[in-house]
């Protein structure tokens, strides 16, 4: 058994941290304690990590904790990925100080982008999400992963490609699939599972380059591709334009007439960079109250 403490630069914010995991059930999450368990992989082995949370926003402290020390420095990197422990907090308030966002950022600096336990869950689960209301949408992933994926100490794991290359559009139907987002789900997992996908080498890919690779994918559209950006590979510069979500936040952020289209986004976009992938969470996380 190790256990480390990560300080992660003040502020941070573990309520909101908090908050935003409770909206997912499939997260196995004590708020009360302050607690968080993760689903990892590493060396082919499944290891549940917990991170118990302490302090506040402006003295905060992760004690992480798990079984296997030759895993430990893994597992503490992929922490700090999971959970932004490295956050830029400094750069982000310069960055947007005597901007129209001042203020904005000022409510909700200290908020993380939270990421999957690694870039093949996140794709699952945001085909998953497409077109579908955000309640129904977590409904279905829970379906779908307490079906066929595998529990440990009380954390779920993604069924694994091979796995879900066995399944038949008509199971995942029963769980209340549409047709087409079933085939797209076992299309995907039977790529990589036959060795034609290779999610791993998304991270050392550049942007562009990773739109380049999944594009061709049936089911996966520029949308699911930020998401898989943002949530997946825990890039700092996506603004999901095509989001409804994040439309619908920048219309009542600056009082529009109408949602702003694609075009316009991507033109904010460049204006935020570096830190556009923070704007969405804010912009998010400002339709919640």
């Amino acid at each position: 058994m190790w256990s480390e403490v990560v300080r992660p630069e003040a502020p941070y914010s573990i309520d909101r941290l908090f908050s935003r995991l409770s909206m997912d059930p499939l997260q196995a999450i004590n708020r009360t304690d302050k607690e968080i368990k993760i689903p990892l992989v590493i060396d082919y082995t499944k290891e549940v990590i917990t991170i118990n949370a302490y302090g506040d926003e402006n003295d905060p402290s992760f004690h992480i904790s798990g079984e296997l020390e030759e895993h430990k420095p893994t597992s503490i990197q992929k922490v700090k990925d999971m959970f932004d422990l490295e956050m830029d907090t400094k750069g982000i308030m310069e960055h947007f100080e005597g901007t129209e966002l001042q203020d904005f950022v000022a409510n909700y600096i200290g908020m993380p982008i939270i990421c999957e336990p690694d870039t093949y869950s996140a794709l699952m689960k945001n085909i998953v999400h497409q077109q579908l209301n955000m309640k129904f949408a977590y409904t279905l992933t829970y379906r779908f992963v307490t079906k066929y994926g595998e529990n440990k100490n009380g954390v779920w794991y993604y069924p694994t490609p091979d796995v879900v290359n066995k399944l038949s559009v008509e199971e995942l139907r029963e769980l209340q699939f549409s047709n087409r987002k079933a085939e797209y789900i076992i299309d995907i997992a039977k790529k990589i599972y036959e060795g034609n996908l290779d999610l791993q080498q998304l991270n050392e890919l550049t942007n562009q380059e990773v739109y380049d690779e999944l594009l061709p994918l049936r089911g996966v559209g520029p949308w699911t591709i930020e998401c898989v950006l943002l949530f997946g590979l825990g890039r700092k510069d996506i603004l999901p334009a095509g989001d409804v979500g994040v439309q619908n936040a920048m219309k009542k952020l600056f009082d529009l007439s109408s949602k702003p289209s694609k075009e316009e986004l991507y033109e904010y976009n460049e204006r935020w960079s570096p830190y556009s992938s923070y704007i969405s969470m804010y912009l998010w996380e400002s339709l919640s109250g």
